[in-house]
């Protein structure tokens, strides 16, 4: 029974997840036989394709994830074989070996139809070199998406130095009273949202920016006005929620010194707008670095949606 035990405990904890099934068709789809860890894992298709790759299959609500997804922004080309590489893959306690794997796929021929004919031409993709990171902490979202605008612009700095920037508010939690997010990082940046931690809004994050680069904090902002910084290659950090769908659960309960009730919610998070797709006038989605889930595309609905809840605030880095 011990030595069952052990067994089951060196599986779990030293070898790396296998793939145990993949799929291709409209989306390439690669099932684990256990969980891996989703900031550690590289990925990459060849030929190049714009896409989102997001995670499935979870044993516990958003944790322990077996099943990786990419998902293209644009369709594949038909009758192209493409090559999936996966590297550094390790169980989701980040321990014991890491592995690799392979595999090609061919879409297929449009039936019937010649290919020259049936190719359309491709839809503009305005996109700013902006390399993926993960938030260091539970709730150093503004830090991580900060830090990412700012290796736009060959800046390379640490949560930790963004987060001396910005500050923290040391007002304690009393009853109905707490710090003010327009000053400062409210809370434990390790505390749980609403309840020990919170986190800071724009005014603050572009104080700190400003060290480093010419930023500015906004408000009340238009679709036009995003997608023109984005043209001259300036990411935009915006403040939304967690989701785009679901009931937001509304945590505006506290005071700060002033008087001032804050605005706030448990879902609140921040993002970087690095691109979009399709014209500048009328474009079909929003090109998003995700400190939390990765790349993401977004249809640019939804991210007006998301964007709205904090009345289409953010600060853009130039």
């Amino acid at each position: 029974m011990v030595s069952a035990i052990l067994s089951g405990v060196v599986f779990l904890f030293f070898y790396p997840p296998k793939v145990l099934r993949k799929t291709a068709g409209e989306r390439v789809v690669l099932n684990f036989d256990k969980p891996i860890k989703r900031q550690e894992v590289s990925h990459i298709i060849t030929p190049d394709v714009l896409g989102e790759w997001s995670f499935e299959d979870s044993l516990v609500k958003n944790h322990l994830f077996r099943t990786l997804v990419f998902t293209p922004a644009i369709a594949f080309e038909p009758d192209t074989e493409y090559r999936v590489d996966l590297s550094n893959i390790v169980n989701t306690f980040g321990a014991g070996k890491s592995g690799n794997f392979s595999f090609s796929f061919r879409t297929a021929q449009l039936n019937g139809v010649e290919l020259e004919e049936a190719v359309l031409p491709l839809p503009k993709i305005t996109l700013i070199d902006v390399p993926q990171d993960w938030q260091d902490y539970p709730l150093s979202c503004e830090a991580a998406s900060l830090k990412m605008a700012l290796a736009a612009k060959d800046i390379s700095v640490s949560e930790d130095e963004i987060m001396e920037k910005i500050g923290y508010d040391p007002s304690p939690h009393i009853g109905n009273f707490w710090g003010d997010p327009d000053k400062a990082f409210v809370g434990n940046i390790y505390g749980e949202m609403c309840e020990t931690g919170y986190g800071v809004y724009w005014e603050p994050v572009a104080r700190a920016s400003n060290y480093w680069r010419n930023s500015e904090a906004f408000s009340g902002w238009t679709i036009s006005q995003l997608i023109k910084e984005l043209e001259l290659g300036n990411p935009v950090i915006f403040w939304g929620t967690i989701l785009n769908n679901g009931t937001l659960t509304n945590c505006s309960w506290w005071y700060a010194k002033e008087g001032k009730r804050v605005k706030a919610f448990k879902e609140t998070h921040v993002r970087t707008a690095i691109g979009f797709i399709g014209d500048a006038d009328s474009p079909s989605k929003i090109i998003i670095n995700d400190p939390l889930s990765g790349r993401v595309y977004w249809d640019t609905a939804d991210f007006m949606k998301n964007w709205a809840v904090f009345g289409n605030s953010g600060v853009v880095v130039r």
